[in-house]
């Protein structure tokens, strides 16, 4: 067991499985798993504590797998356009992503994709960017960012897509906010 001790929330979060936060005169005010204490701070001290930003920093702790993808509707160049659409109509995302026949991303389709009676590789733009299963959101995010994209295919170890990441799923997982009857590792001392 090692203790460190700090006064900067970052390098707790960071470095420490579990921490303790004292409030003045050495009261304990919680103690937690990183997670819960961003998640589910125990009082107003421990909520200022953390920071206004808590949200954003849960999305450092979590990786891309963690949270529940968006369908991609997945078409492939020559499969009939009315299997296409279909895909489309029951997902999420409002644009074909074209995928290889390892069904590896290619990139989004454009409408002129869509015209006739088979698909044919036209794309509005490559899959940029692509996440991977394991990278942790903060990054994921910064990711969609950097390419003013608000979707990006999501690939497994193997390349495969395995969902959409969205601005939309992202903006979620920020502002999930805690029922108030679950309790904390406070509530349980």
């Amino acid at each position: 067991t090692i203790v460190f001790v700090t006064h900067d929330i970052d390098e707790a979060i960071k470095m420490g499985d579990r921490i303790a936060i004292l409030q003045e005169g050495g009261i304990l005010a919680q103690y937690a798993s990183p997670a819960e204490l961003l998640m589910y701070p125990a009082n107003p001290f421990v909520e200022d504590f953390v920071g206004a930003d808590r949200a954003l920093k849960r999305l450092a702790l979590q990786r891309v797998r963690d949270i529940d993808l968006w369908k991609a509707p997945l078409v492939r160049a020559g499969e009939p356009v009315h299997e296409a659409r279909a895909k489309l109509e029951a997902s999420e995302v409002p644009y074909p992503l074209l995928v290889d026949a390892a069904g590896k991303p290619v990139g989004w389709l454009s409408e002129r994709g869509l015209a006739g009676e088979r698909v044919r590789e036209e794309l509005r733009s490559g899959p940029e960017p692509v996440v991977e299963l394991d990278d942790i959101l903060r990054d994921a995010l910064s990711d969609l960012l950097a390419h003013e994209a608000q979707y990006g295919p999501v690939v497994d170890a193997g390349g495969r897509v395995a969902g959409v990441l969205s601005i939309e799923v992202l903006a979620h997982a920020i502002a999930h906010t805690p029922p108030e009857d679950v309790p904390t590792s406070a509530d349980r001392a």
